[in-house]
């Protein structure tokens, strides 16, 4: 600022002179100031100094899945190995992959990783010291590049032509969860190389057994996609495979198919509801049942029969027929549970439809018989194929009437299965049986003959033990018996005797849901911790193991792995022995080992012992067909810009170069030079003698 104001000032005396002999004046003084400023502020010069000198070379091989692939009869990952064997042993030798890792001289490499994420490689070695430059020994087919190499880097190509014939499944896209019994698709993508285009079949199945076939056209690059269409009806995990046809010649067949997990839930619990007439108990359970948004309900009430009399037209009756084969032939499958409920097929032409029922039930559907004067041996199902189903043995049909008792009674719990979903409505077993004993009293019962082995008797009559509530399995499905037609009691009456009418509602809530395998009610089930794991990953399980009355079981159990389908994993059907595990208090936690082998699985809970039952299972993928084969073909073109950025080269892994031939000079920093030119006693001796010089002209031609 002050040179400043010296220099203006000084413009403006030499202007005042108005004489061209000043000018030369006004320019030793701008000068002078100028000098002034410089020796004022005393600018400095900064200059890095450094050096070139030999650095450490350190080796990263690529370990990942696509250097199985082979070029002509040798692995790329055999060319790496004899690669790394022509490195001097001063060079110290990474594999990269999903991490990185230091190369043992004594083993072989393996190409088993998931990813070849060489950003996170050249980031890790380039905090070493000393480093001069990194050979890279890779077919370029990365996951993930480096952005911006900090280091020197030499690339290897193990594979420099880059051809190959290949077929794969690139991608399934599907979605994580899908509804029960409703159509969901798969995306499938194809990509052939070396082929260009061409129509290729495409297969999806489900634990061996073929769900859908089609064609995929793929386009003049080899790429085509589409979608595969497949109904869930189990709740739960459900694995599936997508696979296309090996061609001779396929470089990679292990990416020729692909497993894909999904998890199935229920949209809506589907229920039949059929009642044979109109009583206090059919409308209790039909209004608790409709106003569940949860449940898509169709009920049928009886109110008349193809035998009634009329003397209108049946055209203009508001009442319909029963529809029965439109229930019982076209739409039986769509449901999760059937209800009848005091209800006598005999009028209706049923008996042609009661083994469509039963094959229902056997394949895993659901049934329930509601009592009353038109149920079991009254309704006429003592010899039909319904009585083969139900949890209890029946008295034959001409026992008629006698087959009911018509007095009242509070029914009863045992000990041993008041933990049971359905009739453990209190916290406590305790708690739920004085529940029921408190409840009000159910009019009448049907009577059975016994009950049927491995069926389970929730509720009895308190005087001599006569089932009331009876469940069971028929197949794969579930039944269950109730004898009385007074549950409405239940609700109603409780309702006004203790102000609490809940327990009505709990209880048939329970009913269907356990008919209907909702997950939470299940005795006994496993999970993971994820549904997809990559090979030899460690998988974490947890369990709830209960016996079928679901009290906790406790000693220990055998977990092991099995494949879904042997044909998938190369034979294997057993993936690891089997790992005994406490069970503490009906709960488990282990960790085991994921297979190496792509493919489905099932983490399985067995019975200690070599023919032990079988617990609880949980389906999971090992998924090693992902990017790494799906899309294996070289590219070295990336490796030699890799090269080119960083300032190395780019050679042919077959021929390698010796190191020599190689930059791998680093650069030393010898620290920096400041250099402070208007500070030398010289110059400020000058800048004072300048100013002498123009005070004193300006004396001399009498300025001031």
């Amino acid at each position: 600022m002050a040179a400043a104001l010296f220099l203006v000032f000084a413009y403006l005396v030499s202007r005042g002179a108005g004489t061209r002999e000043h000018r030369p004046l006004f320019v030793l003084e701008a000068f002078a100031a100028l000098l002034t400023w410089l020796v004022a502020v005393q600018p400095t010069f900064v200059k890095e100094l450094s050096s070139s000198e030999p650095g450490q070379v350190i080796a990263l091989v690529d370990t990942s899945r696509s250097m199985q692939v082979a070029r002509g009869s040798t692995p790329r990952v055999e060319i790496a190995a004899r690669a790394v064997e022509g490195l001097p042993d001063e060079v110290t030798v990474f594999s990269f992959g999903d991490e990185v890792a230091a190369v043992p001289d004594d083993e072989p490499l393996s190409a088993t990783a998931e990813r070849s994420d060489l950003g996170r490689a050249l980031e890790e070695v380039a905090l070493t010291e000393d480093l001069g430059a990194v050979v890279v020994i890779s077919d370029g087919a990365l996951t993930d590049l480096p952005i911006d190499p900090r280091v020197r880097v030499h690339a290897f190509a193990v594979d420099p032509d880059g051809e190959l014939m290949d077929d794969s499944v690139v991608e399934v896209a599907a979605d994580a969860m899908v509804f029960q019994r409703q159509v969901a698709k798969a995306r499938v993508t194809v990509r052939s190389l070396g082929r260009g285009a061409q129509v290729i079949p495409v297969t999806l199945s489900r634990e061996g057994e073929v769900v859908s076939e089609t064609v995929v056209t793929l386009n003049e690059e080899g790429v085509g996609s589409v979608n595969l269409e497949f109904v869930e009806r189990q709740l739960g995990r459900a694995v599936y495979h997508v696979s296309i046809p090996t061609p001779d010649g396929d470089a990679v067949p292990k990416n020729n198919s692909r497993a894909f997990l999904v998890d199935v839930v229920r949209d809506r619990l589907r229920v039949l509801l059929v009642a044979g007439h109109p009583t206090w108990d059919v409308r209790f359970l039909r209004e608790l049942i409709k106003k569940d948004g949860s449940i898509d309900l169709i009920s049928f009430f009886i109110l008349r029969t193809n035998a009634d009399l009329s003397m209108a037209n049946p055209d203009e009756l508001a009442l319909i027929p029963f529809p029965t084969d439109e229930l019982f032939r076209e739409h039986l499958g769509s449901f999760d549970v059937i209800v009848f409920q005091d209800f006598d097929f005999g009028p209706y032409q049923m008996e042609g439809y009661l083994p469509r029922i039963r094959d229902y039930v056997r394949r895993g559907g659901s049934f329930a018989m509601i009592g009353g004067e038109r149920s079991f041996s009254v309704g006429g199902y003592a010899e039909t194929p319904i009585a083969e189903v139900l949890p209890v043995t029946l008295p034959p049909t001409t026992a008629g009437t006698r087959s009911l008792d018509l007095s009242r009674f509070s029914p009863v719990m045992q000990d041993e299965v008041a933990r049971h979903p359905i009739v453990g409505l209190a916290a406590a077993p305790d708690e739920s049986a004085a529940l029921f004993r408190g409840l009000p009293e159910l009019i009448g019962s049907n009577r059975f003959r016994g009950v049927k082995a491995g069926a389970s008797v929730l509720l009895s009559r308190p005087r001599g033990g006569a089932p009331i509530l009876v469940v069971g399995e028929s197949g794969q499905g579930r039944v269950l018996a109730f004898a009385s037609d007074g549950s409405w009691r239940w609700g109603v009456t409780a309702g006004g005797q203790s102000g609490d009418a809940s327990v009505h509602e709990r209880f048939w809530d329970r009913v269907l849901r356990w008919l209907a395998r909702d997950p939470r009610l299940e005795p006994a089930r496993l999970s993971t911790d994820r549904a997809s794991y990559g090979a030899s990953a460690i998988m974490r399980v947890r369990g709830v193991l209960r016996d079928a009355s679901y009290v906790p079981r406790d000693g220990s159990v055998a977990l092991s792995i099995v494949a879904l389908d042997a044909a998938e994993v190369e034979g294997e059907a057993e993936a690891e022995s089997a790992q005994v595990v406490r069970v503490i208090s009906g709960e488990i936690e282990a960790e085991l080992t994921a297979p190496e082998v792509a493919g489905a699985y099932r983490v399985v809970a067995r019975e200690v012992g070599n023919e032990g039952a079988v617990l609880a299972e949980e389906a999971f993928v090992v998924e090693t067909s992902g990017r790494e084969l799906a899309d294996p073909v070289a590219r070295p073109d990336v490796l030699r810009e890799l090269a080119e950025r960083s300032g190395g080269s780019f050679h042919d892994a077959n021929n390698p170069p010796a190191l020599s031939q190689l930059d791998t000079q680093r650069v030393r920093h010898d620290g920096v030079q400041r250099i402070a030119p208007m500070a030398h006693p010289l110059t400020i001796v000058a800048t004072i003698l300048l100013l002498g010089a123009v005070f004193w002209l300006r004396r001399r031609r009498g300025l001031r």
